[in-house]
């Protein structure tokens, strides 16, 4: 009986030993199978992103509260349509980029009554007529940004490339009608980071960070009043109303993380968020801070 016993379970071993190496070869395979198309993936994604010349063109939305105590201390939000165009130039130590950011949206209040007013009328025989109108307060504009990235030559890690550098923006907005409630422009020079860390798949999720140096500010200069008398709304936007600020008066910060989801020999697509916070505090105290998400499609 033990014999019997014995001889069954070597011969169960020695099924068994076949077997085990059969699946241990059907994983090995299995896995190399997987790491080599990865491997070459992330070989083709790396000659992509790296390719010297590119185009980008993205659509998004920026959601935005803004606070604006020259005309109220009422907090207005702002959904923005997002258009962008951008070009990149990859040099031997860095990154040529240009950015062109066209939007459009409209203000209303967060909380508490509708932007209405009244238009008072009086006819020839003086008889005077009030109509009722709710303000619809629209913004539209562009931001220009021309810039360059040095790559440092000491990575922090294997995986981590980071670049430094600045950028020239300029930033136009105009609300049509007599409030211009959270209107401002400046153009300012931006000491910019960028760091682009390598993922197990080779798709790069880079991190950028803006912040402006010296920047020219123009804002409309008198409260509750929509321009200069005598001039129209744009000439007293600019005329009389530049204002060279540090940092220390005029805040522009911009964090952005982007990462590329879908890459092949030709083409990328992308999606980034990035977050704003701008402050200024001429004449009276404004504050922006909003969050905005883009699809961009790289060629």
């Amino acid at each position: 009986m033990k014999t019997k016993i014995t001889q069954k379970g070597t011969e169960a071993k020695g099924e068994a030993a076949p077997a085990s190496r059969r699946l241990s070869f059907l994983i090995a395979i299995a896995f190399l199978s997987m790491v080599f198309p990865n491997q070459t993936q992330a070989q083709q994604n790396k000659d992509f992103l790296l390719s010297k010349n590119q185009f980008r063109v993205g659509l998004g939305a920026t959601y935005s509260k803004t606070v604006d105590f020259q005309y109220s201390p009422t907090t207005f939000q702002s959904v923005r349509t997002n258009v962008q165009l951008g070009y990149s130039n990859r040099l031997k130590k860095g990154i040529f980029f240009t950015n062109l950011n066209v939007f459009l949206g409209s203000l209303t209040p967060v909380s508490g009554p509708d932007l209405d007013f009244y238009i008072q009328e009086t006819d020839i025989h003086g008889s005077e007529t009030a109509e009722l109108n709710q303000l619809a307060l629209s913004q539209l504009g562009f931001n220009l940004e021309i810039g360059y990235l040095h790559k440092l030559s000491k990575p922090v890690t294997p995986k981590t490339t980071l670049y430094l550098g600045g950028s020239l923006e300029e930033n136009f907005t105009f609300t049509p009608g007599f409030l211009n409630i959270g209107t401002i422009n400046y153009g300012s020079l931006n000491a910019k980071a960028r760091l682009d860390y390598l993922l197990w798949n080779g798709k790069p999720l880079s991190f950028g960070l803006s912040v402006p140096l010296v920047s020219l500010v123009t804002r409309m200069p008198y409260h509750n009043s929509p321009n200069i008398p005598g001039r129209s709304g744009l000439a007293g936007f600019f005329m009389d109303n530049n204002h060279i600020e540090t940092l220390n008066h005029f805040q522009d910060f911009r964090f952005s993380v982007k990462y590329h989801w879908l890459v092949s020999k030709k083409f990328t697509t992308d999606i980034a968020y990035q977050a704003l916070w701008v402050h200024y505090y001429k004449p009276e105290h404004l504050t922006q801070a909003g969050s905005q998400l883009t699809l961009g499609f790289t060629f």
